[in-house]
Formats: structure tokens, sequence, C-alpha cells
């Protein structure tokens, strides 16, 4: 039984090895020695076996590819896609900078001034410091929210776990 076993997974393997190869007939010799052992080669057996001739014939030829499968030639979907679709315009934010050198960032307008005591807004007769603003990308203020060890970091437009929760984050984005 595992003669014939061995011998079948032997025509086997020449088979698969066959398929392999490019689709024209194939020659396998099978070869048979006195103890009724088998052998399958691509070679002619050698002497004093008994050798029997195996003829594989070649796979029909692959159907035509069907045309929804064929690609189109055309121009380059890169070039036609940038005249398409202009791009978008980056999303701003604010870096605010005090007179007394404070560093903070808002996704709206900065105040005109805050106080001192670090409240924004407040009392008229509180001594202020003005506030300069300048535009720069919500990537870079996210980022320089993110950063540590900065003057005026308690300033910052970050939003709470509640308004994170919400998936309201501007800068969940970046």
């Amino acid at each position: 039984m595992t003669r014939h076993l061995a011998s079948a997974f032997a025509l086997l393997l020449i088979l698969i090895t066959c398929t392999l190869r490019p689709a024209h007939a194939q020659r396998v010799y099978k070869c048979t020695d006195g103890a009724n052992h088998v052998a399958y080669q691509a070679i002619p057996c050698g002497v004093g076996l008994r050798e029997t001739l195996i003829e594989i014939e070649a796979p029909p030829p692959l159907p035509a590819t069907p045309r929804h499968s064929v690609p189109r030639a055309s121009r380059p979907a890169s070039t036609h896609a940038a005249r398409a679709a202009p791009r978008a315009a980056p999303v701003l934010s604010y870096e605010c900078r005090t007179r007394g050198g404070a560093l903070f960032y808002r996704h709206d307008r900065c105040p005109s001034s805050i106080d001192r005591s670090g409240q924004i807004g407040g009392r008229h007769g509180v001594s202020r410091d003005q506030v300069s603003a300048r535009r720069i990308p919500r990537l870079d203020a996210c980022r320089g929210m993110r950063s540590a060890g900065r003057d005026g970091r308690e300033f910052d437009d970050v939003p709470s776990t509640y308004e994170r929760n919400l998936g309201r984050d501007p800068c969940r984005k970046y």
C-alpha cells in the first residue's frame, strides 16, 4: 500500500512539475525493476528496467481575457486629478504672544489682552498684557500646544475631556 502511495505521489509531483513548464506535450518514463519498485523520470529507463512511456497532453489554451479586465490606455491619472480638484486651503489657527513673552495657541482669535494674574478678559482696572496674533497652520498650532515647558501654556485653547469624547477636538486630525 505504501509503495503505491509513494508512486502515486511521485507521479503527482511530476505532473505538477510538467504543468509549470511551457504548454506543450510532455513525456514521462515509468520505470519498474524486478522487485516491482516504480520510479517516474524525464529520461529513459536504465538497463534491466521495464519501461512504460506516458504522454501528457498539453493543456488547452487559456480563454481570451474578458474586456472589462483589460486596463485602458489613458493619460496618467495624477495629472488629470491635479487639474480637476484644486488643493484645499490649509486650516489656520493663531499663535498668540504677550509683550511679556508668554506664548499660547488658539483656534479662534487671540484675545486683545490678558490679565497678568492669568485671567482672560477680567476687570478693567487690573494691569493687563497686550497680545499680538499671527495666523499659522493648525498643524503647527497643535504641535505647539503639545510642547512642554512653555510660558503661557495655561492660555492654550485646549478642549475639555468631554469635548474630546464628543469628537470636538480640533487637533484630533493632527
